[in-house]
């Protein structure tokens, strides 16, 4: 019994300190005698009468006093004594129910609103929306959320509860993980790829040198006096290159209704007076029952999407003609050259609706000598939770013809341009159910994902492109595209 009544003061202490520091704009709290307030900005004046009195400060301690330090700690003064021109206070921790002698709260009812969101505290990836911010800011505009698709439960906007409430938006744009393709792979797939140029280098110096000499220019110096090579090993070979990356990516919107909290603490009075009376008189006692109390009130929309996607992609260049200029440790390479580009991605994502409303309620009476009764709670809960997936993918082929320019010093690539075009054909398709599932405490479990719809999209066509690289930052400076041939088509399955 002692525990509860000492986690019962605590409460009254939390409900007191915390509560009245953070919403001491909308509720009051009242310090009576026996305690100091020495929270600096935050302190309240100590009470005379009605009155606010005069801020207190270290020299109004005292022996017994109990006091709130500036990091709202309650401290009780045990000895004030002077050592070496210096007055030291010695402080513990007091007791509860000494606290609670000494504090009230009047009940109170305060709403949580943007203003009380610290910035520091938002993580990266997610921003509060402004107050006048409409569904067109909120990410989870992009994409069709289960509570768009089914009415027939109760969400934010259909509860009449939330009418007139302030709605704190927030974006969530979070990537929870990377992968791209392994160091080893990678390290492989170079190694196969230098291992294919040098057997061609060797292969297209024995064809041109059947009798192993190296070939020399007209003069027979073997040197090129202008600074160019038409030596066969410095001629430009075909290239591969290969890449592979995934990730997983979470975006949505969360709408969270003006959370409400109330309470209040009231502490228990005995009172002794003596009633006269012609015969002499006697001594009444009276009692005055107090109590504390607590509640909170919410409401909230998570609109979410939870992507994984795999992207690859593979590029083969086919040199057709090329011009290498090498000048004290500067090569500059101008090239006309084939490029065919394969790429494809797939991803699965799962979007998400959860909405929820919580209302709990607790309260107990206090007894002279704060001895709790009638210890009583209640609790209101409402979710519903809904759920679709979605499979879609996207695969494109490019090939065309490019003219390409780069230049490079001691050997690391400083600049790069190429511009061409060709022609491509691309196709994408995405595969969901006509319906969702979720469960409302309600209604109970819903919707089904018997009948899906699958939609597919093919295009082929003409395009051109300008790129460039500088310091091996990609640039994509501009590019057009001239389609001749589409093709949509959908089933039901």
């Amino acid at each position: 019994m002692s525990r509860l009544i000492k986690k019962l003061y605590l409460l009254a202490v939390f409900i007191l300190v915390f509560s009245g520091t953070l919403f001491a704009a909308e509720t009051e709290m009242i310090l009576e005698s026996g305690i100091v307030d020495l929270r600096g900005t935050r302190s309240i004046p100590s009470r005379d009468g009605n009155e606010p009195g005069a801020l207190p400060t270290p020299e109004d301690l005292e022996i017994g006093t109990i006091f709130l330090t500036v990091d709202n700690h309650a401290r009780k003064v045990v000895d004030i004594y002077e050592h070496n021109g210096r007055t030291i206070i010695e402080t513990i921790e007091p007791r509860p129910e000494e606290v609670f002698l000494a504090l009230y709260v009047p009940d109170f009812e305060v709403s949580l609103g943007r203003e009380n969101i610290a910035a520091s505290s938002i993580a990266d990836g997610v921003t509060l929306l402004p107050p006048d911010a409409g569904r067109g800011d909120m990410l989870s505009s992009e994409f069709t959320p289960p509570s768009e698709v089914d009415r027939s439960v109760t969400w934010l906007e259909t509860d009449s509860g939330n009418d007139g409430k302030d709605v704190i938006a927030v974006n969530i744009n979070i990537p929870l993980a990377g992968v791209a393709a392994s160091a080893i792979m990678l390290d492989k797939l170079k190694t196969m790829q230098d291992d294919a140029k040098e057997a061609a280098r060797l292969e297209q110096e024995e064809a041109d040198n059947p009798d192993g000499q190296a070939s020399t220019d007209d003069s027979g110096t073997g040197d090129s006096t202008d600074g160019s090579s038409d030596d066969s090993s410095s001629k430009p070979k075909s290239e591969l290159s290969f890449s592979a990356d995934g990730e997983i990516w979470l975006k949505g919107t969360m709408r969270l209704v003006e959370p409400t909290f109330s309470g209040g603490v009231k502490k228990p009075k005995l009172k002794f007076s003596w009633v006269s009376k012609w015969w002499g008189g006697y001594f009444k006692i009276s009692h005055e029952s107090g109590y504390i109390k607590g509640g909170f009130r919410s409401a909230q929309q998570l609109d979410l999407k939870l992507t994984g996607t795999v992207t690859l992609a593979e590029e083969l260049k086919v040199p057709v003609y090329a011009i290498v200029f090498t000048y004290d440790g500067v090569t500059a390479i101008l090239g006309v050259y084939i490029k065919i580009g394969l790429s494809g991605t797939i991803s699965v994502a799962v979007e998400v609706s959860e909405y929820s409303t919580s209302e709990v309620e607790a309260k107990c009476n206090l007894v002279w000598p704060f001895i709790p009764t009638k210890i009583e709670g209640s609790s209101d809960h409402y979710s519903n939770v809904a759920y679709r997936p979605i499979v879609s993918a996207e695969a494109e082929l490019k090939a065309g013809l490019y003219l390409g320019a780069d230049l490079e010093v001691l050997g690391i690539g400083i600049l790069g341009a190429e511009a061409g075009g060709g022609a491509y054909i691309r196709a994408d398709g995405y595969m969901e159910p006509m319906s969702i599932m979720g469960y409302d405490d309600n209604i109970g479990s819903y919707g089904n994902f018997d009948n899906w719809i699958l939609a597919l999209n093919a295009e082929a066509g003409v395009y051109a492109e300008i790129n460039a690289t500088i310091l091996s930052v990609d640039l994509d400076l501009w590019s057009q595209r001239w389609p001749f041939w589409e093709w949509h088509k959908d089933w039901e399955l």
